[in-house]
């Protein structure tokens, strides 16, 4: 996920739909700001067009599920955010040949609960649990 100034040219906050381009011409990100700050649904794309990114942010804050996704286009990962940016709620990271690679839960930034971890080929590695 890009940094991106909520201000623009003239030191004035950022308002409405924004698009960010490559030199390629495709796109890079698309967002909305509001008060010069993220919010609503964001898009990333590579340089190739396949999307790398995509979930919302709230006042600048990531929040809410996002999903990532390798170059091949395959699922990187997905999880969400609470409203102050922080892991929280299930998630899951993939291998890149679209095999699991962990899952567990977060809550407020921390891992809770039951994590499970696999290899490449899907075969569970090992299980630890978090407090």
């Amino acid at each position: 996920m890009k940094d991106i100034s909520g201000i623009d040219e003239n030191g004035n906050p950022k308002n409405g739909p924004f698009k960010l381009f490559f030199k390629n011409g495709l796109v890079s990100c698309e967002g909305e700001f509001e008060n010069g700050k993220k919010s609503g649904k964001w898009t990333y794309f590579l340089n190739n067009g396949q999307m790398q990114s995509s979930g919302s942010y709230k006042n600048g804050e990531i929040v809410g599920q996002w999903k990532w996704f390798f170059k091949n286009g395959e699922p990187r990962g997905i999880g969400g955010f609470d409203d102050e940016g922080r892991k929280h709620g299930e998630w899951k990271r993939y291998h890149a040949n679209g095999q699991l690679w962990d899952e567990g839960h977060f809550e407020h930034g921390k891992k809770k609960g039951p994590w499970k971890v696999y290899n490449d080929t899907g075969e569970l590695l090992k299980t630890q649990t978090f407090k």
